[in-house]
């Protein structure tokens, strides 16, 4: 047999069974094929205008479709259609994505349930900065209104800017040439939220907030050349209430033996920090002790603006010059109200004859369900206020060369500055006495031995019991609302809570080559990127903190001048199952009276009336707002990070055929340099020669902290290749492999070391001994690399309809561990090696994998109005095997003398990675009429790993399981003006937090619905 028969025969038979599996997938696929035959043979011939909420399904799914990556996408032609209060509520509705909610809203956003620090976002191309210490963005300062394009690539190619192992997020907004047709839009939403107006009116910031939104795009003939404008403009007030169950961090474990005085529960006193570890950990034999429990009210006020504007210039058809700039200024202002129950530690184990007989109740690893105690209860009254900023833009030039070649330059700068500072007041009781020096009438709690504890109130605290998802007290013979009661230890705290700053330069040369042939074009380029991250944590003692404490007698005074109603009626109720917060009961047991509020004071009148009392040295600016301490970047705490990048990608682009089949897609490499360099402190040591030889290297206390810097480079190389053949009428295949990194948070990177003593008799030179110290962080972290697998199966039969579903694989060397790293520090010209104990990305790999889901389709085939009808579904599934430690009662490691590290076995079990929901949902209905539209969108995300930014001691926190219910009405009253109606949260759903375990409650947020309406005018 000749060798082309066999060719021949080989391609017959690949051409019959391409028939056989279109087929196939098309028998499978017939109900929906039904409807969508339907759709495409009532349309017809027949011109018709599409618009809101079907167009911008419409314009997502055309997105998707061409994509040559595995994109999800929301795309409208017009600013303002997105239908979305933010941009991280809009991107919530993209398959595979979800957010974390603060303040009621969508912030962070995980891809395919991996968290914010996996992924990356860009705007207009170019990476963004923000204020959080991390490479998330917070995406409730951005509008939706301002954008017209957001999209999520959940598979790379080597042209896009690396940074996102879970993806990258896109947002762009438009350019005024290629819109082509002049528009202005203004459109202005009242706010009104329930929960504001529960709020005394004379103590509220606003009664009802509003947003005012115009934009303004136009094109102009300059001789040959053309040139095109688009300017947006934001106002936007609000009022996000929160009202809340707080629980502080872990602080202490015990063992649950009455008979340990050492390390046990009981009347000794305090549940003390582990000296004594559990034989078996995940049982009951343990308790995890926290120092408070507070319930908070919340008065706050949140403006922004925000402001873009976009120049495109066409000097001639081969050239395109864009510049484009964004701002965002946001202030945010909270009256915080606490009540506070400290000393939760001290746990009683039985009935230790008080009027309180809760039993101890202690569910799995450790978690405090019920108990009794003696509490310190004290009043914190608290003004906050934060600022951020955000500026970014850049100017692109591209120039097609000739007929085959492009040629493109871009050069961009982004920058955030965060800052944070509060006043806070604490007021607490002492020696049975009211303000008046009278008897206050309540008793204080008894110890074993007959003795009364120190101004502590015998207390129950039952967590989440009688259906309640906060804490709810019960104190002996206690008033908390009586104001009187609170007349010691008045602390003022001046605090620079947060001094952050973020930049990006960036510049990248492109160029883009076609070709004839199988592969249809060449691409490649470089990039630079210049990041800067410096930061002043906040709570460090001298540096961002100024501390008070006033006499009795100026106490006395404040008390009386700045007591306050309780704020805000129907306080937790939401949440507490109709429990009451707080029982009063007397010596019986019997219930004096039950209350869910509290005695509450203004923060701000506290030290105004304190310092004119009795004046301490707190200043005042010209509106009575306290001066705050400025903070200085001189400490081992601060960051103050450099990280350079190079990259270099080439990308052949191909589109050609199979056999019979056509295939599209792309195959490149990317090629990454990053060299970080961070400056920190360390304190000034001394080496002290011994009596008998030897040197002992200590802390030179009296010397100023000197200044150090450390070094890290590397240099990692990322393939990728996407696959997209159309294997039946309508019918996509994709195919990706690629690899990705993400890069370790900026504020990770931190070189500050605090030094332990240590002495060495044998020693003969300090170059001998191996010194011990304590990292801030470590520049010399690598990045987390993985390998992506994903497939997938896309169905497009009409324009309103698509069924979709692929499933992803990424392998990748996972998790932090803790490590000891040999690091040299001059003394006095002399070399000492030191041992340091700090965090790096562990080198065991860890896997996930998962599928997703998306479904769209509108019924226009059903008769009468009912043809208007239609939806939009997706569904995400995600499974890892990481495994993220609890820096207190997880596994840790211990560094040995060599560097070696000596593991602990974990009291409770590790989290997974940050960020991942196992079960993410949107579901989308939507009913179009004429001029109506109707939308109604639910949200769910089953329970994540959700860390604390810039900790270095590793806590574990969850957020619980929620879901979330929105809608939308908009009525098209002319060509011109449209009217809405948009509720987010209509079920008032609370977010939960757990730590250190799942279930073991840290905090009860309950947000109310808010709702918005609007009229909007487009000329």
């Amino acid at each position: 047999m000749k060798p082309q028969s066999k060719s021949i025969i080989g391609r017959s038979e690949f051409t019959i069974l391409r028939k056989n599996n279109a087929l196939l997938l098309s028998t499978a696929l017939a109900p929906l094929l039904i409807f969508s035959s339907g759709a495409v043979a009532q349309e017809g011939d027949d011109v018709i205008i599409v618009q809101g909420t079907r167009k911008v399904i419409q314009d997502s799914i055309d997105v998707k479709r061409e994509s040559t990556e595995i994109v999800d996408a929301l795309s409208a032609d017009e600013i303002g259609e997105l239908p979305a209060l933010s941009i991280g509520e809009a991107l919530e509705t993209l398959t595979g994505s979800a957010s974390h909610r603060e303040q009621g809203g969508a912030t962070e956003i995980s891809i395919r349930g991996m968290g914010p620090y996996l992924g990356s976002t860009v705007v207009n191309g170019r990476a963004a900065t923000n204020g959080s210490g991390d490479r998330s963005v917070n995406f409730s300062q951005f509008p939706s209104e301002l954008f017209n394009k957001l999209a999520i690539h959940k598979t790379q190619s080597a042209k896009l800017i690396e940074g996102g192992v879970s993806g990258q997020i896109s947002l762009d907004t438009l350019k005024p040439l290629d819109y082509g047709k002049r528009r202005f839009q203004a459109e202005i939403k009242g706010n009104y939220n329930p929960q504001n107006f529960d709020i005394a009116k004379d103590q509220r910031f606003q009664d009802f907030g509003y947003r005012a939104t115009g934009s303004y795009v136009d094109q102009f003939e300059i001789g040959t050349a053309e040139l095109g404008i688009s300017l947006g403009f934001q106002h936007n007030e609000a009022t996000n209430p929160e009202q809340e169950a707080r629980i502080s961090d872990t602080t202490n474990y015990c063992l649950n033996d009455p008979t340990s005085t050492t390390a046990g529960v009981g009347d000794d006193g305090n549940c003390d920090t582990g000296s004594v570890r559990p034989d078996t950990a995940g049982t009951e034999d343990f308790v995890v002790g926290r120092n408070s429990y507070t319930y908070r009210q919340n008065i706050t006020d949140d403006t922004r603006d925000s402001f873009f504007a976009a120049v495109q210039f066409k000097p001639s058809p081969n050239v395109d010059i864009n510049a484009d700039f964004q701002y965002s200024d946001r202030i945010f202002r909270e009256h915080r109200n606490d009540l506070v129950f400290s000393e939760g530690r001290r746990i009683d184990d039985e009935n230790d004859g008080n009027r309180l007989n809760y039993d101890l109740i202690v569910g799995p690893y450790g978690a405090l369900k019920q108990f009794t105690g003696e509490t310190a209860i004290e009043t914190n009254s608290e003004y906050l206020e934060r600022s951020e900023e955000y500026i970014g833009g850049g100017l692109s030039v591209a120039v097609q060369t000739s007929d085959r070649l492009k040629v493109s330059a871009d050069v961009s700068y982004s920058q955030t500055d965060r800052t944070e500072e509060s006043v806070q007041v604490r007021m607490r009781i002492r020696d049975q006495l009211d303000i008046y020096g009278n008897p206050a009438g309540y008793p204080l709690s008894v110890e074993s031995d007959g003795s009364t504890s120190n101004d502590r109130i015998e207390t129950a605290i039952l967590i989440q019991q009688n259906g309640s998802q906060a804490f709810n007290a019960v104190v002996g013979q206690f008033d908390v609302t009586n104001h009187d009661l609170f007349r010691d230890n008045a602390r003022t705290r001046l605090t620079l809570g947060q001094d952050r700053f973020n930049s990006i330069f960036a510049a990248r040369a492109d160029f883009n080559y076609e070709m004839d042939g199988f592969v249809k074009s060449v691409e490649g380029g470089v990039r630079f990127q210049d990041l800067e991250y410096q930061d002043v944590p906040g709570g460090i003692v001298g540096a961002s903190r100024d501390e008070v404490v006033y006499s009795n007698a100026a106490l006395a005074i404040a008390n009386q001048a700045c007591r306050t109603a309780f704020p805000e009626s129907g306080f937790l109720s939401t949440v507490t199952n109709g429990n009451p917060l707080i029982t009063n009961v007397d010596a019986a047991g019997n219930v004096i009276s039950t209350s869910n509020s509290y005695a509450t004071f203004d923060a701000l009148c506290l030290v105004q009336t304190l310092e004119a009392s009795d004046p301490m040295g707190v200043m005042f600016d010209s509106d009575g707002v306290p001066i705050y301490p400025d903070g200085s970047f001189i400490s081992i705490d601060n960051n103050d990070v450099n990280e350079k990048t190079w990259a270099g990608y080439v990308q052949a682009n191909f589109d050609s055929e199979l056999g019979e089949l056509p295939i599209r897609g792309n195959i490149g490499l990317r090629v990454v340099n990053t060299s970080v360099v961070s400056h920190g402190f360390r304190q000034a040591l001394i080496a002290t020669p011994g009596m008998m030889g030897g040197f002992t290297i200590s802390v030179d206390a009296g010397s100023p902290l000197e200044e150090i810097v450390g070094k890290n480079s590397y240099t990692e190389y990322l393939p990728s290749l996407n696959l997209v053949a159309d294997v039946a009428p309508d019918v996509q295949a994709r195919f990706a492999v690629f690899r990705a990194l993400s890069r370790p948070d900026p504020s990770a990177l931190g070189y500050g070391r605090t030094f332990s003593a240590v002495t060495d008799d044998d020693a003969t030179s300090i170059s001998e001994i191996i010194g011990s110290a304590r990292a801030n962080g470590n520049p010399n972290l690598n990045p987390l690399l993985s390998w992506n697998f994903d497939a997938a199966l896309e169905w497009y039969p009409n324009a309103d309809t698509i069924l979709a579903g692929g499933v992803y694989y990424k392998i990748f060397n996972g998790g932090f561990e803790t490590v000891g790293q040999f690091e040299t520090f001059d003394i006095s010209g002399d070399q000492l090696e030191t041992l340091v104990t700090t965090q790096q990305t562990s080198s065991d790999s860890s896997t996930i994998y998962g599928f997703e889901v998306t479904a769209a389709h509108r019924f226009s085939y059903l008769p009468g109005l009912l043809d208007g009808l239609g939806f939009k579904l997706s569904y995400n599934y995600a499974h890892s095997n990481f495994e993220n430690h609890d820096g207190q009662l997880g596994a840790f490691g211990t560094v040995q003398p060599d560097g070696s590290v000596t593991y602990v076995e974990a009291l409770i079990p590790p989290a997974n990675l940050f960020g991942l929901s196992k079960h993410v949902m949107s579901a989308q209905l939507y009913y179009q009429i004429g001029d109506l539209d109707l939308q109604g969108v639910y949200k769910y995300r089953s329970s994540y790993f959700q860390p604390f930014v810039a900790d270095s001691s590793g806590r574990l926190r969850y957020t619980d399981a929620s879901g979330v219910f929105e809608a939308r009405i908009s009525y098209k009253v002319t060509d011109h003006v449209r009217l809405s109606l948009e509720g987010i949260n209509l079920f008032s759903e609370p977010r939960t937090d757990y730590r250190p375990t799942y279930g073991d409650l840290s905090q009860s947020l309950a947000y109310g619905p808010r709702f918005f309406a609007g009229v909007r005018a487009k000329f």
